[in-house]
């Protein structure tokens, strides 16, 4: 429960709660509007509210943490968007070097060897950052191969 809940069920105005706190008014405001509050301030609201900082300072870190999971969430989106870019690019660069290397050896028949060289080595390249970039092996596999492995070990040890 926030602040602002804690003081509606009181039925407390905000110029309420800052006389009996001691903190502005503006401190409150802002205090119910972005979570962010002093130790001093929660001392005063806890003792106002009568009941524990802790619950208080958790109320504050439950609300920072959502702010911040949706910006890790937004900063994952744009790591995979570069990510798939980095593939395009690297796609392209790939094509382009075995398609020149092709119309090379086509004049010199002698460098077959070399251009299929080059191809798998792209295709292993491409291959890896293709397996990171779209994280095949992450962490739903992971909680599979564990449950598959320790599930079957627990189940045989009874």
């Amino acid at each position: 429960m926030n602040i602002r809940e804690l003081r509606k069920q009181k039925f407390w105005s905000q110029d309420q709660l800052a006389q009996m706190s001691g903190l502005s008014i503006r401190t409150i405001q802002r205090i119910e509007r972005d979570q962010k509050a002093g130790l001093e301030s929660l001392k005063a609201l806890s003792a106002v509210f009568d009941i524990e900082i802790s619950e208080l300072q958790r109320e504050a870190v439950d609300a920072v943490g959502i702010v911040s999971a949706e910006q890790t969430d937004e900063a994952r989106k744009e790591a995979y968007a570069e990510d798939v870019k980095g593939l395009y690019k690297l796609t392209a660069l790939a094509i382009f070097t075995l398609v020149s290397t092709f119309i090379f050896v086509v004049d010199d028949t002698t460098g077959w060897g070399f251009i299929g060289l080059m191809a798998v080595s792209w295709v292993v390249i491409i291959g890896v950052y293709s397996i990171n970039t779209f994280d095949l092996f992450g962490d739903e596999w992971k909680r599979k191969l564990w449950a598959r492995k320790f599930d079957d070990s627990i189940r045989n040890d009874k």
